[in-house]
């Protein structure tokens, strides 16, 4: 085993070792009710950007116009969550979180194409489970709020499927990348 494979190796287990304080994202959020405040909440949890990025780097293995889908129903869908009144919070909607963490993760990591239609059902149920999240926590009532929150993860979500599109020939990293999400939300799940 050479020193390149050993790095790869550890980097879930470091990972994993580092996520149980921060994986947990949602207590004690303190929230405005502004644009900014939207666009910055998802970016503020590692199990958000966790989702985000893991699903959104799966979704490079669609053509172009189904990773502008992806990302849609990811936006439309995490808006739609959180402007949804929800009366369920606390363990149960985080272990619902960790589990989509867990899941995204396994996808990336496993790297196999799903039809359009089945990849946005998967971000959609996705999304609309973290944008619970953002409206028991954020001002979903906010007229800018959930616009912003939808930006900011629609955004990311684009970002990431076209750069992990081109980094093709770096699937090995997109692998090892899902593997330590996975990781990431057994360890929230468990903590949850």
């Amino acid at each position: 085993m050479n020193n390149r494979t050993r790095l790869l190796t550890l980097v879930p287990v470091i990972a994993g070792a580092m996520v149980p304080a921060i994986a947990v994202a949602h207590p004690g959020h303190g929230v405005s009710g502004d644009f900014m405040a939207g666009v910055v909440h998802p970016l503020s949890g590692l199990d958000h950007v966790l989702m985000i990025v893991a699903i959104s780097a799966w979704a490079s293995l669609l053509a172009p116009a189904g990773r502008v889908v992806v990302a849609t129903c990811l936006a439309a869908f995490v808006a739609l969550g959180a402007a949804w009144p929800v009366s369920v919070s606390g363990s149960l909607l985080e272990a619902a979180i960790a589990l989509t963490v867990v899941g995204a993760g396994i996808l990336l990591a496993f790297g196999r194409r799903w039809p359009l239609w089945a990849t946005g059902a998967v971000a959609a149920m996705f999304a609309v489970i973290h944008g619970f999240a953002h409206g028991v926590e954020g001002p979903a009532g906010s007229v800018a709020y959930v616009p912003g929150l939808a930006l900011s993860t629609g955004g990311v979500a684009l970002g990431v499927s076209f750069l992990a599109a081109r980094l093709q020939s770096g699937r090995g990293w997109l692998r090892i990348a899902g593997i330590a999400g996975a990781t990431a939300g057994v360890t929230a799940l468990i903590t949850a």
